[in-house]
């Protein structure tokens, strides 16, 4: 830690706008109040400031045509990409209901395709659960396959 009194208290004047304890803030005012070089320091420091904050700092044109063209393009993208989660969620909720009506009479037609055949039961089960999980085993080999699953972006694969 810094002994020299002088040195700390300038520290504590660049480090008021981030907030000082109030032990610090006392320590402070106590030794502005004893110290004129301390004290010639902090006006000087909050006059710089003032004067800063007085300086009116505007965007150039360009700027600001190329601000507002980045910021049109990302709510366009950010528009897009609701639509699209849009869509998944009606497309989950689509399968879900006809997987929830299917079901039932899959598993009523491979029952009655099992007792015709006459196979035992684990083997027509079997085949149901084989048939009902099919969909989601292509699709995920096929994602694969191409790339565009699991660890790949933009349709590019990992390398």
């Amino acid at each position: 830690m810094n002994h020299d009194p002088h040195q700390q208290a300038q520290e504590m004047i660049a480090c008021r706008s981030d907030g000082l304890s109030q032990a610090q803030q006392a320590w402070l005012e106590a030794h502005l109040a004893t110290c004129d070089r301390c004290r010639e320091y902090a006006n000087a420091a909050e006059e710089l400031v003032r004067a800063l904050r007085s300086v009116p700092i505007t965007a150039g044109a360009e700027l600001v045509r190329t601000t507002q063209a980045r910021a049109r393009a990302h709510a366009l993208k950010l528009q897009q990409q609701r639509e699209r989660m849009w869509l998944i969620w009606i497309s989950c909720a689509v399968v879900t209901l006809s997987t929830a009506l299917t079901t039932p009479l899959l598993w009523q037609g491979f029952a009655w395709l099992g007792a015709w055949i006459r196979v035992p039961d684990a083997i027509w089960q079997t085949g149901f659960v084989l048939f009902w999980i099919a969909p989601a085993l292509a699709t995920s080999v096929l994602l694969a396959a191409s790339g565009t699953f699991l660890g790949s972006r933009n349709g590019a694969p990992q390398g």
